[in-house]
């Protein structure tokens, strides 16, 4: 789950997973239909896909046609607000054959429904595959009782620590990531690091606070709610312990108030403005892509256990004329080979776990000191406990960190902001769970 909202400075908070669920239940959205075809002038059976720019690779989706004789693909790569467009075409009962699925939320809102999507059990294929994923994957896209499968998994998003190994050698910090990684292995032993950082060379060992709530939340098993649908946010040790270490990171000087994604994050990497953060995989090309200076930036296991950060999911619409077939193509593009294919190129990382021994994903890198930075992304993958996503998940999480924002860049009391928190929440949710 995509729970890294980055509040400082300011940006807006995510509220988009109640307006998916009112629309996917029920409410009037403006409606803009695909046009699916069924048939091509040559007898082929047409499919569409619908993707985004960076989702799958355009190489494999050219070969669909080659493999299936009787498939024509049309593959339509959709810009703009991808759900919004998704739900729409779902209201003018003329969706695509295949679709991407994105946010956790929207996962979740489509599991709970599952009215739009097939139930990909009913074919053998898929019951066949099912070994072939990462488990705790693939039941994010499965009902509680395992009997409805709404998607395919695509990518997934481990963790793992990335850190600057010239900032932690001059703090007197280990810096092998192997010694990194045996002896930097809990929160108090990372919290401790960052007060020595501080100490030594003034430097904050955290980006920002926000990151360090959404890498101790996600390392945990329960989140904002519970299996049966009820909000757990205000009494969840794991929560309330996330937003204390984010508050710590805060009052110690030990966080930079730099949002990811952002120019200023990319010269704070080059230039030493901070000395970690614990990131999901598709952060190794943001950190290459900030400094050209190798073997400064590292990568280790994460402090506090392995945890997730996102990924995708292909899934069938009920609408489709041929679910059967495109549950196969689905499944095609999603194998093994293909999810390796993808990770070199767009850094989507397998939720295949047999693709992760693989040489293609074991090169040593030149810019992380040589390295072999799959080690630790393979064994985060591998070792993820996830727990329930719900549909309101992000709107909890947004107000959340920004009341964490303005703890960090306003001096705003932590208690008073944890309390505004578990009010706004209450008051944004309390029609829903009335």
């Amino acid at each position: 789950m995509h729970r890294g909202v980055q509040e400082i400075g300011g940006s807006a908070v995510k509220r988009v997973s109640a307006a998916i669920a009112a629309a996917v239940l029920g409410l009037s959205v403006a409606v803009t239909g695909c046009g699916t075809p069924s048939n091509s002038a040559d007898g082929r059976v047409t499919l569409t896909l619908w993707y985004w720019n960076g989702s799958l690779s355009d190489s494999i989706l050219k070969q669909v046609d080659q493999h299936f004789p009787n498939v024509h693909l049309v593959a339509e790569k959709i810009g703009g607000d991808f759900e919004s467009k998704l739900i729409s075409s779902f209201y003018a009962d003329d969706p695509p054959d295949i679709t991407g699925i994105n946010s956790a939320d929207f996962v979740a809102t489509m599991v709970k429904d599952h009215s739009q999507f097939v139930n990909l059990l009913q074919y053998s294929e898929v019951r066949a595959a099912e070994k072939d994923y990462l488990p705790w994957k693939w039941d994010l896209a499965s009902t509680p009782d395992h009997k409805y499968q709404v998607g395919i998994p695509l990518d997934t998003g481990p963790t793992v620590l990335f850190y600057n190994a010239d900032l932690f050698k001059k703090a007197g910090l280990p810096t092998n990531p192997t010694d990194v990684s045996s002896q930097i292995t809990t929160w108090e032993e990372y919290m401790a690091a960052a007060k020595q950082m501080k100490q030594k060379t003034g430097v904050p060992m955290f980006d920002n606070v926000n990151t360090v709530y959404a890498a101790a939340l996600n390392q945990g098993d329960k989140y904002y709610f519970n299996v049966q649908g009820q909000p757990i946010y205000q009494t969840n040790p794991i929560v309330k312990n996330a937003w204390n270490l984010a508050v710590e990171a805060h009052q110690d000087g030990s966080a930079a108030n730099i949002p990811q994604w952002t120019t200023g994050w990319s010269a704070a990497v080059a230039h030493g403005g901070f000395a970690s953060f614990i990131g999901a995989s598709w952060m190794v090309p943001q950190v290459e892509q900030s400094t050209t200076e190798k073997g400064v930036w590292r990568v280790a296991a994460a402090p506090g256990g392995p945890s997730d950060e996102g990924g995708s999911f292909l899934g069938v619409p009920k609408a489709s004329k041929y679910p059967e077939l495109a549950a196969k193509v689905t499944l095609w593009i999603l194998d093994q080979q293909h999810q390796l294919e993808m990770y070199p190129g767009l850094g989507l990382y397998p939720s295949t776990p047999s693709s992760y021994d693989n040489p293609i994903m074991n090169q040593p890198s030149a810019f992380f000191g040589g390295e072999n930075i799959n080690k630790y992304m393979a064994a985060s993958a591998k070792a993820i406990k996830i727990g329930y996503q719900g549909p309101y998940d992000s709107s909890v999480n947004g107000l959340i960190n920004q009341q964490l924002s303005q703890v960090a860049l306003n001096g705003k009391n932590p208690q008073n902001a944890w309390k505004d928190a578990m009010q706004q929440i209450y008051a944004q949710l309390r029609r829903v769970f009335a």
